[in-house]
């Protein structure tokens, strides 16, 4: 459990996880310099607890640096290593500012730009702004009435000017939608508009007919979005009808495997913290950690965190082979949901009173936890999935 790198972690795994170890250490070694030079500023904990936190500036800052398209492969031999380099940034963002700033970037790489770059009607130069932090994306599928059941859609395809496509309708508890200039918008084309009947994938840019009122959360502050859709104006079909849905689920492997990586660093992180804790506090004149009871509860989740570590580390390895079930992908996403939840309440429990203050890692650990466990779908469609395989 001793603090970690993401150079020497990645470090350790040259020649057997990443076929270009060396590239990946460069690149590690940028990531934690970066880290270094924000960690009390713009990764500082406190401002992303505020209505307010700089999702933009963060973004920008790290599409500078060049740590977004480091992470990216558009095809070919260098997508097992740039898979490494996104877990690697995840991973590294899970450590800095409870963790918080790591929801923001996550959304951004592995969910909007991750659609965009493989969808072949996505316009041009869209994901290259994307890696540069100059432009930012959202998915919008959940409604308000329907949570994570996407085929009970309200939002619709309508006819707009000079042939083009309208889509009206509410989307609820988007990630990054108050911060978002595109949205990627599911809705339900009822009369074949796109070509073909059903939920049909579209990209909608932000403007006067796009309402977006930022959610406060139980964590994520600032972060999530209500989105009303006024007759918007469709710039691009990405998914005609009927294959909205197709595309999704062919996405949420990849969501999920990333969302377990940083769930389980998250855990780590938090455990660390747990344990420095427990060799500070004094209680009945000695140290906190020299208690059995405790020694063997710390010694209990690290095994925890052990394992969903190493599922998440295989899960890579499945995903950079094109050879991840979506099962298993569930089955690492909903273990570490259920790690990260556990770490932090009985590391919020062995810091006493003051793991109840605000801002706290593992108060903050405990708020996110219950976010990032409906993050790419709830605890229940995880066991659905992990039951069909």
């Amino acid at each position: 459990m001793a603090p970690v790198t993401a150079a020497s972690v990645l470090a350790s795994t040259v020649g057997s996880r990443c076929p270009q170890g060396a590239a990946d250490v460069e690149f590690a070694t940028r990531l934690d310099a970066f880290t270094d030079r924000h960690r009390d500023g713009l990764l500082a904990a406190g401002v992303w607890e505020s209505a307010g936190p700089p999702v933009r500036e963060l973004l920008r800052a790290v599409g500078e640096a060049g740590l977004l398209r480091a992470a990216w492969a558009e095809r070919g031999g260098d997508r097992a290593a740039a898979l490494w380099r996104a877990a690697a940034l995840h991973r590294a963002f899970a450590r800095v500012g409870n963790g918080a700033p790591g929801a923001a970037l996550l959304t951004h790489l592995e969910v909007a730009t991750r659609l965009l770059g493989v969808l072949p009607t996505t316009p041009v130069g869209l994901v290259t702004d994307a890696l540069a932090g100059s432009a930012t994306s959202a998915l919008a599928a959940t409604e308000p009435d329907g949570g994570s059941d996407l085929t009970a859609l309200k939002t619709t395809v309508g006819a707009g000017a000079a042939g083009g496509l309208t889509v009206t309708g509410t989307k609820w508890f988007i990630s990054n939608a108050p911060y978002a200039d595109h949205l990627l918008v599911l809705a339900d084309d009822r009369d074949g508009r796109t070509g073909r009947r059903g939920p049909a994938l579209l990209l909608v840019p932000a403007g006067p007919r796009v309402g977006v009122t930022t959610q406060d959360g139980l964590g994520h502050t600032g972060l999530t979005g209500a989105v009303v859709l006024d007759a918007a104006p469709v710039a691009a079909v990405l998914a005609v009808g009927g294959h909205g849905l197709l595309v999704l689920m062919r996405h949420w492997i990849h969501e999920r495997v990333m969302l377990a990586v940083r769930m389980a660093e998250l855990a780590e992180s938090v455990l660390d913290h747990a344990v420095a804790d427990a060799g500070r506090r004094i209680t009945f004149g000695v140290p906190l950690i020299t208690n059995q009871h405790v020694r063997f509860t710390l010694a209990r989740l690290d095994a925890a965190v052990q394992e969903v570590q190493a599922m998440a580390g295989q899960s890579l390895r499945l995903l950079a082979a094109g050879a991840c079930p979506g099962g298993w992908a569930a089955a690492g996403k909903h273990r570490a949901a259920a790690v990260l939840a556990e770490v932090a309440d009985e590391a919020l429990q062995l810091s006493g009173a003051d793991g109840y203050r605000r801002g706290h890692p593992a108060e903050r650990a405990l708020r996110d936890a219950s976010g990032l466990a409906l993050a790419g779908g709830t605890t229940e469609l995880m066991l659905q999935q992990i039951d069909r395989g």
